[in-house]
């Protein structure tokens, strides 16, 4: 037992560094020697795009290359080390999709054996470029006594350039939200458009980008009226005469926050009264009546009110005549 085990032990470590030497180079022989073998890889498609045609296509995002070579070149090989198989669709023809291995980067001593993608069919639309009408997004109820009177755009129109399919069917350009809620004054706001669909894109910006205009709303207060029952009141060393009338109507137009003012103020409009002698269109006589604002109406608020009618003149009726005395006239 005792031999066994030093046999054991110099077959084992007898000589060690040169049995070491040794599994290295048999190592080494094994791995350079070794038959070749075959990878596949699958490594990113980069496409150039046409300047004069817009791809309708969805094409593949990666393509599977398969390579043969040494196993210990292939063993060390990565899909980084390939790069990236190309597409240039300045010379592409509408049809099925063909890459061309050329474009990808083989590295030495490495065999290219075929390439798989996504089968697809290319097809192209031409690119044109047209100015399209600008809508403002405007949102929101100004405040209830005003209304939105107008909305301009400046510039009215931008130029938009792409597929002649996506294009042409561009009714207009929208804005991004304007709002208006409870405004009593313009409104004017700097707002970018929206994004355009995929095969279109605004000129004059960067790509990505979205072009500014400006939007004015235009709001105004809402006209409206007030009735008044103006009462006339007599100087007190005079009797109204007979048939004169106790009030007189008069009506107030303006914008509607002006006449909420103006409904605070007792005794808005006042009349005064002038007694006219009779002539030949009213025997009896007639009141001449001047309708104003009164003084407790500022100025600022009254130079943005109207008063009809400012003079009225009301022809008094006849006074009733004597009823004559009974028998009165008869012979005896």
């Amino acid at each position: 037992m005792t031999r066994a085990l030093r046999w054991l032990y110099g077959a084992l470590f007898n000589h060690l560094l040169t049995k070491l030497t040794a599994l290295v180079l048999a190592s080494g022989f094994f791995i350079f020697t070794r038959d070749d073998v075959t990878r596949r890889f699958t490594i990113p498609l980069k496409v150039n795009t046409d300047p004069r045609r817009v791809l309708l296509t969805k094409l593949p995002e990666t393509v599977t290359v398969e390579l043969h070579g040494s196993w210990a070149r292939m063993n060390r090989l990565s899909s980084h080390d390939l790069g990236s198989a190309q597409l240039d669709l300045t010379g592409a023809r509408p049809g099925p999709l063909e890459l061309d291995p050329a474009t990808i980067v083989m590295p030495p001593g490495v065999i290219f054996r075929g390439m798989d993608y996504e089968k697809v069919d290319l097809r192209f639309d031409p690119v044109i470029e047209r100015a399209v009408l600008i809508s403002a997004a405007v949102r929101g109820l100004v405040h209830p006594d005003y209304e939105h009177t107008g909305t301009r755009v400046d510039p009215p129109r931008w130029r938009v350039h792409g597929g002649s399919r996506i294009v042409g069917e561009l009714a207009n350009l929208n804005t991004d939200p304007i709002d208006v809620s409870g405004a009593t004054a313009d409104v004017e706001m700097v707002v970018g458009l929206g994004q355009l669909r995929e095969g279109a894109e605004y000129t004059g910006v960067a790509p990505g980008e979205v072009p500014k205009v400006t939007v004015s709303v235009a709001i105004r207060p809402k006209v409206s009226e007030r009735r008044y029952e103006v009462p006339l009141t007599w100087p007190v060393d005079q009797e109204p005469p007979h048939g004169a009338p106790l009030k007189v109507a008069a009506v107030v137009r303006g914008p509607l926050p002006s006449l909420r003012q103006i409904d605070a103020i007792p005794s808005a409009v006042v009349a005064t009264v002038q007694l006219q002698k009779p002539q030949e269109d009213a025997p009896a006589g007639a009141v001449l009546v001047d309708l104003g604002l009164s003084e407790a109406v500022p100025p600022a608020l009254r130079a943005n009110l109207t008063l009809e009618p400012a003079q009225e003149r009301i022809i008094l009726p006849p006074s009733p005549a004597e009823k004559p005395l009974d028998g009165a006239g008869r012979g005896h």
